[in-house]
């Protein structure tokens, strides 16, 4: 079954308080504007034309603050990624050249190279080391 049934949520458990506590309020305006107390129907609406607005004013500033963090961690995520791709100390290739760093034609003491192959092999598109 799923989440949308009627059955679940935050109100669920107290509907009929809820709908007895907003059956009160209306009555309560209602017979105060029948018996002439005008002024205070007038009040009561405008706190809650006040509060509404109040409500969505905080609603949009919640996402416009969820949308900078948002932003934040993907930046924070890219700088992560660029850190792990090109380390400062420089030892990691980047993949746009096709090598590995293995075979580079420098040879060590020995006449190796840096993977401990002969100097004279083929690289890896398949030149020859020369």
């Amino acid at each position: 079954m799923s989440g949308a049934d009627s059955s679940t949520g935050l109100l669920s458990g107290n509907r009929e308080l809820l709908i007895t506590a907003g059956v009160s309020v209306l009555a309560l305006v209602l017979l105060l504007g029948v018996f002439g107390f005008g002024g205070v129907v007038g009040i009561f609406g405008f706190v809650v034309y006040t509060a509404v607005w109040l409500a969505l004013a905080a609603f949009v500033l919640w996402l416009f603050y969820r949308l900078v963090v948002a932003v934040e961690r993907i930046a924070h995520a890219q700088q992560r990624i660029a850190a792990a791709k090109n380390p400062p100390s420089g030892s990691q290739v980047t993949a746009e050249n096709g090598t590995d760093g293995d075979d580079t034609g420098e040879t060590d003491i020995d006449g190796t190279d840096a993977d401990g192959d002969a100097v004279d092999e083929s690289d890896a598109d398949g030149n020859d080391a020369a």
